[in-house]
């Protein structure tokens, strides 16, 4: 298994409040963070504090593909739907 190091990108599905904790935990320590998630007002309000680098509210191939590691923040039910 390869280290985190600084470079590592992470995408975090759903900003909610696991989610962008995660993001900003990880944005606190220098990590490139981006996100999906489906409300507008969340990638607005993390992109505006810093929180994540790009945010989007549909499925985006790029960030999807630029991740290094992908962190599930979603109900179960809706993860399924991701599946």
């Amino acid at each position: 298994m390869n280290e985190i190091g600084q470079n590592t990108k992470f995408l975090i599905v759903g900003l909610g409040l696991m989610g962008g904790s995660y993001a900003e935990a990880l944005s606190s320590k220098g990590f490139t963070v981006n996100a999906i998630t489906k409300d507008q007002e969340s990638v607005d309000y993390a992109l505006k504090r810093g929180i994540i680098n790009e945010g989007s509210v549909k499925i985006d191939p790029k960030l999807i593909k630029e991740a290094d590691i992908i962190i599930f923040a979603l109900y179960p039910h809706v993860l399924i739907e991701w599946i």
